[in-house]
C-alpha cells in the first residue's frame, strides 16, 4: 500500500508534465483539470476509511474546486505586472480565504456540482485576456521531479493526518493548487503570456475534475468501490473530451516543435 501511495499520483503527473513539453502549457494546464491529486488520496481514504467516509471527501474536494479556480483567476491577473513569487503568493491566499470560507459549507452533492459548475462558467467568461508571448526562452527539467516529489509527499500527508481533519477538510485540502502552482511558476518564467494560458487551460479542465467528484460522491453511497470510480472515471473522460474543442480553439498553443527543440 505504501508504495502504491507513494508511486500512484506521481505517474500520473509525470505524464501530464510529457504532455506539457510536447504540447504546450494549454494542454499541460488542460490536463491538470482532471483529478490527479483528489483521484489518488479519495481512492485510499476509501481503503483505509470506507465509502461513507470517502463519499463526503469527494464533496469535500468538489468544494474546494471553488478555491482552486480562484488561486488560477488570481495568479493570471497577476502575473503581467507581478513577479512570479509575489502572484504565488497573492494567489494562495485567494485560495486560503475562499477554503476557508466553504468549511461551514453544508451544501448538497448536486448542488454543490451546479454551483461549481456556473462558477467556472462565470470564472472563464472573466478571464484576463492572455496576453501574446514568444518563444520560451528554455524549458527546465527539473520541474518534473519536483512536481512528482509534490505529488507523493501529498498524498502521504492528506491521508496520515484524514481522520484528524475530517473528510470536508481533507476534502477541500486535495483541491490545493500545488501542482498547478509550479506549473505556473515554470511558464511564467518564459512570459506572463505561457503562465495565463496554461492557468487558463486548468480552469476549462476543472469541469472534469467537477464531473468525476460529483460522479464518485454519489455512486458511493449505492456502489462498490471499484463500480464507483469506473463510473467517475467514465464521466471525467465524457467532460474532458467535450472541453478539448475550447482548449483548442482559446489557448493559441505553442507549437510542439518550439517545445521539443528547447528540450532536446
Amino acid at each position: 500500500m505504501l508504495v502504491f501511495k507513494i508511486t500512484l499520483a506521481p505517474i500520473l503527473i509525470a505524464l501530464v508534465t510529457l504532455a506539457g513539453r510536447k504540447w504546450g502549457p494549454g494542454v499541460a494546464g488542460w490536463l491538470l483539470g482532471f483529478p490527479l491529486n483528489s483521484g489518488p488520496i479519495i481512492f485510499f481514504l476509501l481503503l483505509e476509511r470506507g465509502p461513507r467516509f470517502a463519499a463526503s471527501a469527494a464533496r469535500g474536494s468538489l468544494l474546494g474546486i471553488l478555491a482552486w479556480m480562484a488561486f488560477c483567476a488570481t495568479y493570471a491577473f497577476c502575473c503581467n505586472r507581478l513577479s512570479w513569487w509575489w502572484a504565488t503568493l497573492v494567489g494562495w491566499l485567494a485560495y486560503l480565504l475562499v477554503a476557508a470560507a466553504l468549511l461551514p459549507v453544508t451544501v448538497g452533492v448536486v448542488w454543490s456540482y451546479v454551483l461549481v459548475t456556473v462558477a467556472l462558467l462565470v470564472v472563464l467568461a472573466l478571464f484576463p485576456a492572455v496576453p501574446e508571448s514568444g518563444e520560451p526562452s528554455s524549458l527546465p527539467r527539473e520541474d518534473l521531479w519536483l512536481r512528482m516529489a509534490t505529488a507523493s509527499l501529498m498524498v502521504l500527508s492528506l491521508t496520515a493526518v484524514a481522520k484528524v481533519l475530517g473528510a470536508t477538510l481533507s476534502g477541500i485540502l486535495t483541491a490545493f493548487p500545488a501542482y498547478t502552482t509550479i506549473l505556473a511558476v515554470f511558464t511564467h518564467r518564459h512570459g506572463a503570456g505561457f503562465a495565463a494560458r496554461a492557468l487558463k487551460g486548468v480552469t476549462a479542465g476543472l469541469f472534469t475534475a467537477a464531473t468525476f467528484l460529483m460522479t464518485l460522491s454519489v455512486s458511493l453511497t449505492h456502489l462498490n468501490g471499484t463500480l464507483s470510480f469506473g463510473l467517475a472515471i467514465a464521466a471525467a473522460l465524457a467532460v474532458q473530451g467535450m472541453t478539448l474543442p475550447f482548449v483548442r480553439r482559446t489557448m493559441r498553443l505553442v507549437p510542439a516543435k518550439v517545445f521539443e527543440n528547447r528540450i532536446s
